[in-house]
């Protein structure tokens, strides 16, 4: 680890460990990191105490006393709340740290509000394990729901016990296995902050809005690490969500040129997420010289097993025809668009539509948009065909 990098940790954690100590000697400054809902400009809710309650949470993970219950449980509270209002679909450490370190308590008390957690959405109710409850002892733990008038009282003890019902037969689990996975999740979440990895460090820097350091050690991480497709995507990726999107084009040009030839589509996948930094990066002529790029390997079969990468190819398409760099080229880009477009099936998934739609607006071609609105018309109908339900637009 280089000195910079080790400088920047001690730094990091200054402010976090000193909004630890105000929150443990005045509860009154809790309202701080509170669940706080605002919309961007563009209509998005985002969480005006998501970086401060972030930082509390990271300072508790290296620094947690039975004392500090009450507010462990207050900061899981606004994540579910968070989770709840503002991420439909997911699940990140965020949450699961809220989790460990209410679980880590062992009181059994604390089940109802790790099922909360675990109930918000379809991915934490498979990816916030059932041990969360269980912390304070499988058969307490099954002896509280029993007794309790919950709602999902039935369900629960279904999901705890090799019956379902009453909960009254053997259960599923074991204390030895809950203390198990508790020692997974210590070493999922450390007590020190040494033996974090630079990608860790990179995540929590950057939930704090520190996008110059996440850049640091997410760079410093992946320099440690083999130069492999998953690597590079870890990268690229993470790049991009801090904006540094030169850097992102560049680590994906890397990935491209390690890409897979036997593994049909890989090649173009790369080029298509290549094309997409590109176009984010204001490039919209190199993004076009990509996806033409894109077009020898994209497989031949549109109604195949890999339509869905016609669909996001062409739709990718569409995205750069209104910010070509001229009428000219607009026209041109949208016609070789619609040639692209033609014999992909399930045209009603991906948006590419409202892209079309978009770019033919942008272009002033009143011939694409009448295609554009029969092409409309016929996967409404396919959609109603295919779901048994009437399309829904917004």
């Amino acid at each position: 680890m280089t000195a910079c990098v080790a400088d920047e940790q001690e730094r990091l954690l200054r402010g976090p460990r000193d909004d630890l100590e105000r929150a443990r000697r005045d509860p009154e400054t809790w309202h701080a990191l509170a669940f706080a809902a605002d919309r961007t400009d563009e209509g998005r809710v985002i969480d005006r105490g998501y970086a401060a309650r972030s930082a509390v949470l990271w300072a508790l993970q290296y620094d947690h006393r039975p004392e500090d219950l009450p507010l462990l449980r207050f900061l899981l509270r606004q994540q579910i709340t968070f989770y709840r209002e503002v991420v439909p679909w997911g699940l990140a450490s965020d949450l699961l740290l809220a989790g460990f370190l209410v679980a880590e308590q062992r009181q059994v008390e604390d089940l109802w509000l790790h099922w909360s957690a675990k109930s918000i959405s379809f991915d934490t109710g498979l990816g916030y394990r059932i041990h969360h409850l269980l912390t304070g002892g499988v058969a307490a733990a099954v002896e509280a729901v029993r007794a309790a008038e919950h709602p999902d009282r039935d369900r629960i003890l279904g999901d705890i016990a090799s019956d379902s019902g009453s909960g009254s037969g053997p259960t599923r689990y074991t204390d030895t296995a809950v203390d198990e996975w508790l020692d997974e999740q210590r070493a999922r979440f450390p007590a020190t902050p040494a033996d974090e990895s630079l990608k860790d460090w990179a995540y929590h820097a950057a939930r704090l809005g520190e996008r110059e350091a996440s850049r640091l050690f997410m760079t410093e991480w992946a320099a440690g690490e083999p130069r492999t497709g998953d690597v590079l995507n870890t990268l690229q990726f993470h790049l991009a969500q801090l904006g540094f999107l030169a850097e992102a084009v560049e680590v994906q040009r890397e990935a491209v040129g390690i890409s897979d030839a036997s593994w049909p589509g890989e090649r173009a996948g790369r080029l298509l997420t290549l094309a997409r930094l590109q176009r984010r990066a204001d490039d919209a002529s190199g993004a076009w010289g990509t996806l033409e790029e894109a077009t020898g390997h994209l497989p031949p079969d549109k109604q195949g097993m890999r339509q869905g990468l016609w669909r996001l190819f062409v739709k990718e398409c569409f995205l750069l025809v209104p910010l070509a760099p001229d009428d000219g080229t607009a026209r041109r880009w949208l016609a070789v668009s619609d040639q692209h477009l033609e014999g992909i099936p399930r045209l009603w998934m991906d948006g590419v539509l409202d892209a079309a739609r978009a770019a033919a607006e942008q272009a002033g071609d009143p011939q694409a948009l009448h295609r554009h609105r029969a092409l409309r018309q016929a996967a409404d109908a396919e959609y109603e065909r295919e779901t048994g339900r009437p399309p829904q637009r917004t």
